[in-house]
């Protein structure tokens, strides 16, 4: 693998159990997701080539403002945490059963496209047509979604 997942403490047992993710999103999530982007050479390297810069925001459907946030620089991410208020590039939500389900099964092409297309992955803010059009793009982006299922935390605290 990439090394950093010898790191992982604990596998999420909210995912073999459906029940919702408490953590998904919290800082200490947020950074390890921060350090297996990076982590992911290949990856970085050639959204770095296409010099790739957003601040996206992940959340909840039922939330005003998203929880995670993930300030990514010339492919690179160079901050993880709680949504702090700042302006997003990208704002992604979902039911948290639905990041649940995902986070357990992986993401994948066709599941993403459906999630999309369904409205259950809801876009509140960000222009996935654009990247579509920039067919280099949707390879590490997709890596980027692949990634999640990979986070594993001890923090256990819950969301505020």
């Amino acid at each position: 693998m990439n090394g950093v997942s010898d790191q992982r403490l604990n596998v999420n047992p909210c995912l073999e159990s459906g029940e919702p993710l408490i953590e998904v999103f919290s800082e200490a999530w947020m950074r390890e997701y921060a350090q297996l982007w990076n982590a992911e050479q290949a990856m970085v390297r050639e959204l770095t080539r296409h010099r790739f810069s957003a601040t996206v925001g992940y959340g909840f459907l039922d939330q005003p403002a998203p929880q995670g946030l993930l300030v990514v620089v010339r492919g690179i991410a160079e901050w993880a945490g709680p949504y702090d208020g700042r302006e997003l590039d990208w704002d992604l939500r979902a039911a948290p059963l639905d990041w649940t389900g995902w986070l357990s099964q992986g993401f994948e092409l066709a599941r993403l496209l459906a999630a999309v297309g369904g409205n259950r992955l809801q876009i509140w803010k960000g222009n996935h047509r654009r990247i579509l059009r920039k067919p280099p793009l949707i390879s590490p982006l997709l890596r980027a979604f692949a990634l999640m299922p990979e986070v594993r935390i001890a923090d256990r605290s819950p969301m505020g």
